[in-house]
């Protein structure tokens, strides 16, 4: 019998009992499709996350601190760069938990080899009160950061990227949601426009305002995490307003350095073995995207242990089905036996059928799976959708490489699960068979 042969009569075999090929192939369906969903999901993210990073640039951008710290706090100032005042505690340790770093540790950074020298900004972030809107006058809390080198890019709405090297004020807002709640109808209207920065003095109480011109709105991103970017002109003029009253030798103190090192000379890995010896420690871009990514891939692994469960009750239900086929049909394979089929070929048979659920099986739940993939991310964009901010991060992404592996993995599976019964139907003595009731 040739191999085409045994497939079209193992196709046929699984129909005779209609039902419970059904359940066993609605069994693999489930765990084929959870499977598939949460494959594609962390394509979905992996995608974005790499989109995003890619677009921001910052390859070789790392932001370095006092080894030591606290993770946490290291990883909060890397995303919004310390955007809340500096306080003298009387200690080495800024209220957002970071330690110093020595005029000394900095100038031996600078010369550390693949560090560009130029590109060294120290930490010494500002903070404001509250910034007030020039057109309808309400008051929001924003968080602060600075752009640190021109690497980085922002993908904008409108207008453009401040220009560190100018000596006006400027200021991009997060999103054009920050543009409509300043009063303007669209992020293009607040191109050009003033945006007050109010810095409240603790001593004497009074309010001091920093005009800044609105030179861009950012589109959406999970790497800006909703900061207002001002250049440097404004920050150091906030700066020496938040830091009037502090003793100079606390004012001058740095607890983070941002600089740009040669990423195609130099790797990261290899900045930071550098930096272990000068007792700091470094964090880039790629760290931030990694604990974003391993966020996701925490909570997504969980629903693929719940797709393998299912795929466990699949393969019990694949051994029962074959079981009962090989009782149903003991006088059937005596018959083949006594006409000449080999036990290879009777194993090869009942092999085929599970492998055919297993086929079944996944690529039905494969296929429902891109179905509904397909139209969430349709209803995640459209209108008031929850995604319409970040038209690139499809919740799900279907390619060969997320669905492939799976459909052939569960075939590999079933195939695992038929070699008991496979077996146990070659060994079967043809005599014994045919005498079967």
């Amino acid at each position: 019998m040739k191999f085409l042969d045994l497939l079209k009569t193992a196709n046929h075999n699984l129909l005779r009992n209609k039902t419970r090929t059904i359940l066993t192939i609605l069994a693999i369906f489930i765990g084929s499709f959870c499977i598939t969903t949460t494959s594609a999901s962390q394509a979905g993210v992996s995608s974005f996350l790499d989109n995003q990073s890619a677009a921001f640039g910052g390859e070789g951008l790392i932001q370095v601190y006092a080894k030591g710290d606290d993770d946490n706090a290291v990883m909060a100032n890397f995303s919004s760069y310390a955007g809340t005042p500096t306080k003298y505690t009387g200690g080495d340790k800024n209220e957002q938990g970071l330690t110093a770093i020595t005029p000394e540790q900095i100038e031996k950074f600078k010369e550390l080899p693949g560090i560009i020298k130029d590109s060294v900004l120290d930490g010494k972030f500002s903070t404001v009160t509250y910034v007030e809107s020039t057109k309808n006058h309400e008051k929001f809390a924003p968080k602060l950061n600075l752009m640190t080198n021109d690497s980085v890019h922002f993908d904008m709405i409108a207008g453009e990227m401040i220009n560190n090297k100018s000596g006006e004020n400027q200021v991009m807002l997060p999103n054009d949601e920050w543009a409509t709640g300043l009063g303007y109808e669209n992020a293009e209207e607040a191109i050009g426009k003033t945006l007050n920065f109010v810095w409240s003095d603790p001593v004497t109480k009074e309010l001091v305002t920093f005009p800044a011109k609105i030179v861009g709105v950012q589109a959406p991103s999970v790497i800006s995490g909703g900061a207002m970017v001002i250049n440097t002109a404004l920050n150091s003029k906030l700066y020496d307003e938040n830091t009037k009253y502090l003793p100079t030798e606390e004012k001058d103190k740095v607890y983070t350095i941002a600089a740009e090192f040669d990423y195609k000379k130099y790797s990261a890995d290899d900045i930071k073995k550098e930096l272990e010896k000068l007792n700091l420690t470094g964090v880039t871009l790629e760290d931030i995207m990694g604990q974003i990514k391993g966020f996701f891939d925490a909570v997504l692994g969980i629903f693929t242990i719940f797709g393998y469960i299912a795929l466990l009750a699949a393969i019990i239900g694949i051994v029962n089905t074959l079981l009962m086929s090989v009782q149903e049909r003991t006088r059937e394979i005596g018959l083949m036996k006594s006409l000449g089929m080999g036990r290879g070929k009777i194993f090869l048979s009942f092999a085929i059928e599970a492998i055919l659920l297993g086929f079944w099986g996944s690529a039905l739940g494969a296929g429902a799976s891109i179905l509904l993939g397909a139209w969430l991310n349709s209803v995640a964009h459209q209108g008031e959708g929850f995604l319409q901010n970040f038209p690139t991060f499809n919740i799900v992404e279907y390619t060969p490489a997320t669905v492939i592996p799976v459909i052939v993995t569960i075939m590999v599976i079933a195939f695992i699960a038929s070699v008991l019964p496979a077996r146990k139907a070659s060994k079967k003595d043809p005599i014994t068979a045919l005498r079967y009731e």
